[in-house]
């Protein structure tokens, strides 16, 4: 008679979290605070959104009055484009549509983009992934991309990010910017405040060379990287950031990926 009891309980319970805010969730175990006006869900608990999005934990303690869900241990969230956020600790406001990840959190794209770093906020109403810590992308091809900060246009598959940007590519090529935008579907980056270090030995005359190549603009695609306004030089680095004896300048110059060659 109890455990039919709490059966009935159980499927009504489920049954008013549908009718009433569309947010479906599921657990191996469930208990009610009254005092506290919360709902705990704990083992493999699976909660659907009305965007139908999937998130995973192992906890979750639900408000039903506020709409606040607190995740805590292996949580795993998918949207409908596939992006999975991987995080132990985060919070879900049903009313706001956002997913807020508290400490360290790893992204993998719908394009297979790696993103490493801690209190991300997935914002599902307006589209969009926002971090104001450090944070590492890491692309297909295993270039990495360290940022102060990013915002992910989810829609139009592009990452943007302002201030101290840094891209070792997988030759060990180090370029700088001051702003980047990446197009993880085209594969294509743009930054601007261009500095790049060319890390290629093939490259060097001497060994104190050191070939860099700075410029205002860069845009480095799959088969041919293009620097925009850009002044190029061999020359080993002077004291006080002097400028070298001798460099290049160039409006456009081109540098082919696949032949590994420069064209002024």
């Amino acid at each position: 008679m109890k455990n039919s009891f709490i059966i009935l309980f159980t499927l009504l319970f489920f049954q008013s979290f549908l009718s009433a805010e569309d947010l479906f969730i599921e657990a191996k175990k469930i208990n009610l605070d009254k005092n506290k006006e919360l709902s705990i869900f704990e083992e493999d608990v699976i909660i659907t959104t009305a965007e139908n999005n999937i998130i995973k934990s192992e906890y979750a303690e639900y408000n039903k009055k506020t709409g606040i869900i607190v995740l805590k241990k292996n949580i795993e969230a998918i949207d409908k484009k596939k992006n999975k956020i991987l995080s132990n600790y985060a919070i879900y406001d049903e009313n706001l549509k956002k997913l807020n990840s508290i400490g360290t959190t790893k992204i993998v794209t719908s394009e297979n983009y790696i993103i490493d770093g801690s209190d991300i906020i997935f914002d599902d109403l307006n589209k969009f992934l926002i971090s104001d810590d450090k944070t590492i992308i890491t692309d297909q091809d295993g270039n990495k991309i360290f940022l102060d900060n990013f915002e992910y246009l989810i829609d139009q598959y592009i990452f943007k990010s302002i201030g101290k940007i840094k891209v070792i590519d997988n030759l060990e090529n180090s370029y700088n910017f001051s702003q980047v935008y990446i197009d993880t579907q085209k594969k294509e980056l743009l930054g601007t405040d261009n500095k790049t270090f060319i890390n290629t030995d093939s490259f060097k005359i001497d060994n104190r060379n050191k070939p860099r190549i700075f410029s205002n603009t860069v845009k480095i695609e799959k088969d041919l990287t293009n620097f925009g306004k850009s002044s190029f030089t061999l020359c080993d680095y002077r004291k006080d950031d002097k400028c070298p004896p001798w460099s290049i300048q160039s409006k456009n110059m081109l540098h082919d990926n696949k032949k590994k060659n420069y064209i002024l």
